[in-house]
């Protein structure tokens, strides 16, 4: 999902270059029924924009992010009818369980907790990005836990328009390189019907589906990737509330969409701006715990991080904004 157009809050802070929406191949979002590519076309709902300082390919927040291919094969899930969602206390152990220890800080740290006004506003990305990487070192492993987030679609049920939200994790795309290298869960509505499509990418490739694996809402997921070089990743889903998991390695689409490791991500995505045939759905509260980057053998989390918020580019309104709890979790509201 590639980031595809920016705007400076009133904070007037200094809106990064961003990759915007990932693009599924065509084949992939027909099989779910849904008539069609969530972005329109290979390169995302964006691709028609002219870049002004900010990727718009389809990938990050319009903040997209990119599309990625993979050497693991990939195909549609189906998925089950989605059970009563975990406690929140056992979502949170879960997390707990799941998450690495912070090993270090540095000078890269600052304040672990955010203002909400304190954000950049674009059309597609929501959350938390490292914009720059520790000195003499890259971002090569991004993680976060959350829980797939209980949907109330914005339209009525009999209405044709296509919903969907999409959380992952990811390295690049933001204000480093072209590139993209991200997994998470897509949630889609269609005529009252909520589906999933676990995905991973190397964006300006296609996003491929992750096998064998299913989540429905309520369902406590860690996404994982890392960057085993500049042109190849291994990307890891763990459903914690069903115990099933999923692996996939991916290797740079051509040469000039190597990763320079500039960003770590934390991101709910808008994945096509309202208008386009696929809206943002309502998703509620998001939050992504054990948020954890890694760069040149040291452990940090989102202490430093920009935030992005996505506003309806139609009507000028803010639609989602996030918030930084601690060093370790992010809120994303939407509203």
């Amino acid at each position: 999902m590639k980031f595809a157009s920016t705007v400076a809050l009133t904070a007037l802070l200094a809106a990064p270059a961003l990759a915007g929406p990932h693009g599924h191949s065509r084949t992939e979002y027909a099989n779910k029924q849904f008539g069609g590519a969530p972005g329109g076309n290979a390169n995302g709902p964006f691709g028609d924009q002219q870049q002004q300082g900010q990727p718009g390919q389809g990938l990050a927040p319009s903040f997209g992010s990119g599309s990625g291919s993979g050497s693991g094969s990939g195909s549609s899930q189906s998925q089950p009818t989605p059970p009563s969602a975990p406690s929140s206390s056992s979502a949170a152990a879960a997390a707990a369980a799941a998450a690495p220890a912070v090993t270090s800080s540095s000078s890269h740290s600052s304040s672990s907790s955010s203002s909400e006004d304190d954000y950049s506003v674009n059309e597609n990305w929501a959350g938390a990005v490292q914009e720059t990487a520790p000195s003499s070192a890259t971002w090569t492993y991004v993680q976060a836990t959350f829980t797939m987030p209980s949907v109330t679609p914005t339209a009525a049920s009999s209405s044709s328009d296509d919903q969907a939200v999409s959380l992952w994790v990811g390295i690049d795309g933001a204000t480093g390189g072209n590139s993209i290298w991200q997994a998470g869960v897509d949630t889609y509505v269609q005529d009252g019907e909520t589906t999933f499509f676990a995905w991973y990418e190397w964006y300006p490739a296609n996003s491929q589906a992750f096998e064998g694996i299913d989540f429905s809402e309520g369902d406590v997921v860690v996404a994982t990737v890392e960057s085993t070089s500049s042109s190849e990743g291994v990307a890891t889903l763990e459903n914690l509330t069903t115990g099933k998991n999923a692996t996939a390695t991916a290797s740079a689409p051509s040469s000039d969409a190597t990763l320079t490791g500039t960003n770590a991500e934390w991101i709910v995505e808008d994945l096509a701006i309202d208008g386009d045939g696929l809206t943002f759905i309502d998703f509620g509260e998001a939050y992504f715990t054990g948020c954890v980057a890694k760069a040149g053998g040291k452990t940090y989390g989102l202490d430093g991080s920009a935030l992005y918020a996505v506003e309806d580019s139609t009507s000028s309104t803010v639609q989602a904004v996030p918030s930084i709890v601690s060093s370790s979790e992010l809120k994303v509201t939407y509203q």
